[in-house]
């Protein structure tokens, strides 16, 4: 079982490195992969209070979780597992306890993925997610009936 802990200040260059070796592929497909350009947009957005980090079994810190909650909707900002530790069920066990904690507290839980990011489409729909909407980049992805 994986290990969320609070993101903390510290954190800013571990979660960048987390999101590039995770979401680097499929930024460059959509707008290319701009090293600085990358960097400042994650010091602008950076809000450890809303992170936390994802600790695998052997210790490793493997991704990081953004949600963001309201009295109606779970919003998942970001689920991100490094490409060296995805397909081991990590993501799945999260998203399972996120869809959970939605039923018990009978709320929405939505999120959304770059359309070039099949994989990630593939599991949310597994797990029970639609798309409800959709932008030129974007599915917006829903489950709405827990």
């Amino acid at each position: 079982m994986e290990v969320l802990r609070s993101a903390t200040s510290a954190d800013i260059e571990l979660t960048y490195q987390i999101k590039k070796l995770s979401i680097k592929p499929y930024v460059e497909k959509v707008w290319g992969w701009n090293e600085e350009v990358q960097y400042n947009f994650h010091l602008k957005e950076f809000n450890p209070g809303e992170i936390r980090i994802i600790t695998g079994k052997n210790g490793e810190e493997i991704g990081l979780l953004c949600v963001v909650e309201d009295e109606n909707c779970l919003y998942i900002k970001s689920i991100l597992i490094v490409s060296n530790a995805q397909g081991r069920g990590t993501g799945t066990e999260i998203l399972t306890k996120l869809i959970e904690q939605a039923k018990l507290t009978s709320r929405r839980i939505e999120l959304q993925v770059l359309k070039v990011n099949i994989r990630a489409k593939r599991l949310y729909e597994v797990l029970g997610f639609g798309v409800i909407t959709q932008t030129e980049l974007h599915y917006q992805m829903a489950i709405t009936h827990l």
